[in-house]
């Protein structure tokens, strides 16, 4: 016998339907978040195995790890965003010829920050931690760090990606909690200061057509 002020769900074919569809949607955000990490260790692995596998030519060509870097990570990059975060309000202010260029030169100079990095990389290995959960289905966080020697504390690394129509992309990364894009806004926004927009670009272009020290 039921107590009194009990009362019995009754559950419409519409509220199974919405309930369904809601377990579905977390399943399919799961597996979609799982997806951006799995892209991610793959694209890790690759650059590792490009590290591992060709030491003297990337002694002997300066120019091939660079390349290899644009092969494998730049498709994974979302480079527009990872420019807007970098010059944060002078995007709004910048007209669309602006924003092409600050893009451009912004990947050529994360193209050659990754590669004189990468080409310090010797018997490191990298280990992915369990997936972080950004709490939107559009966001993703996938974490590792990088083990060293016996003595030396790991590096911590944090990769964190949007899904667009094209994928999941790249939009920051940071390294011990400090993020490599946000890294630049000080330096940029001194330098539009002085120079404006115009004077970024560039010192951007004059910056990259500098052989890497």
């Amino acid at each position: 016998m039921q107590g009194e002020g009990y009362k019995r769900c009754r559950w419409t074919p519409l509220m199974l339907s919405c309930a369904i569809l809601a377990g579905w949607l977390c399943v399919l955000a799961a597996a979609a978040r799982e997806e951006a990490q799995s892209m991610v260790e793959r694209t890790t692995n690759e650059v590792l195995t490009i590290l591992k596998e060709n030491r003297k030519r990337i002694v002997n060509e300066p120019g091939f790890l660079e390349q290899e870097i644009r092969r494998v990570i730049v498709p994974h990059l979302d480079l527009e965003s990872m420019t807007k975060l970098a010059v944060a309000v002078y995007w709004r202010k910048a007209d669309s010829g602006q924003r092409a260029r600050l893009v451009d030169e912004f990947r050529t100079l994360l193209l050659r920050t990754y590669a004189k990095s990468l080409a310090k990389f010797s018997d490191q290995q990298v280990e992915f931690l369990p997936f972080s959960d950004s709490g939107r289905v559009d966001r993703a966080v996938v974490r590792s760090r990088i083990i060293q020697s016996a003595d030396r504390p790991p590096i911590n690394l944090e990769f964190r990606l949007r899904l667009l129509d094209t994928g999941w992309k790249i939009y920051d990364i940071s390294v011990d909690n400090i993020s490599l894009v946000i890294s630049y806004r000080a330096s940029f926004d001194s330098q539009i200061r002085q120079t404006g927009l115009d004077g970024l670009i560039a010192s951007l272009a004059e910056k990259n057509t500098k052989p890497t020290p």
